[in-house]
């Protein structure tokens, strides 16, 4: 699963996803693939550079369109792409979750890139695979089924983890004691002691938009899991995720 790249603290994971790519023939003589990029991305137009100069040199043409935010999740959703850049999900995704988001059309990559699955599996079979083992009560039998299911995944290649990068935090030399979070968007903010002057201190944490500006509704849907920094500033949770995806006491 995509989750397994956030296996460090603070690490933030990047995927490929791959679609049928355009004028494939049986022959091989020639092979056309069309990448999209995140425009404005330096890391991600490395990355594609390097990969394109690879493929080169096996005669492999590599048509690269660098896209701002809206065009290149249109394409994305719409599976206009022979491999899209993009980022994992990663933990505290659990599986149901993660698989269920497989299904959803314009939702993320996976939905058109699993449109041509290599055979005997299609789409519709791994969608009832998923529906199955999400109401098997038997713990080992439900283990199994997850295998099989993620065992397919990875022999049909869709997604594929690339590369990762760490999410810094920084702070004012006159605080001590901060331990970061666990998860990309985790600010435990109480282990923070102030060691001389104010006990008031202005934070600007990063976020799946950007840089945070207001807490908005605080309802779970309209947050992803690892944004419920703000919720937990605000309510006492009887339980948070630890190292690893662990779960321990608030």
């Amino acid at each position: 699963m995509a989750s397994s790249l956030a296996l460090l603290v603070k690490i933030l994971g990047y995927i490929a996803y791959m679609a049928p790519a355009a004028g494939t023939t049986d022959s091989c003589t020639k092979l056309d693939l069309d990448f999209i990029v995140l425009e404005g991305d330096p890391l991600m137009a490395q990355i594609e550079d390097d990969i394109r100069q690879d493929l080169s040199v096996v005669g492999i043409n590599v048509n690269t369109r660098f896209l701002e935010k809206a065009a290149f999740n249109t394409a994305m959703q719409q599976g206009d792409f022979s491999l899209c850049f993009t980022e994992t999900w990663g933990p505290p995704y659990d599986p149901q979750s993660f698989a269920t988001g497989w299904f959803r059309p314009n939702n993320e990559a996976h939905y058109p890139a699993m449109q041509q699955m290599e055979p005997p599996m299609t789409i519709q079979k791994m969608e009832a695979l998923v529906t199955e083992v999400l109401s098997e009560e038997t713990p080992l039998a439900r283990q199994n089924k997850w295998t099989e299911i993620l065992q397919e995944m990875h022999r049909q290649a869709i997604s594929n983890p690339m590369w990762s990068r760490r999410v810094p935090a920084i702070w004012n030399r006159r605080l001590s004691g901060y331990l970061p979070g666990p998860q990309q968007y985790d600010y435990p903010m109480h282990t923070f002691s102030a060691q001389t002057g104010s006990k008031t201190i202005t934070v600007a944490p990063g976020a799946q938009t950007g840089l945070f500006v207001t807490t908005g509704p605080m309802d779970p849907h309209s947050y992803r899991p690892n944004e419920l920094f703000a919720n937990n500033w605000v309510y006492e949770g009887l339980v948070e995720y630890g190292a690893g995806g662990s779960i321990q006491p608030s």
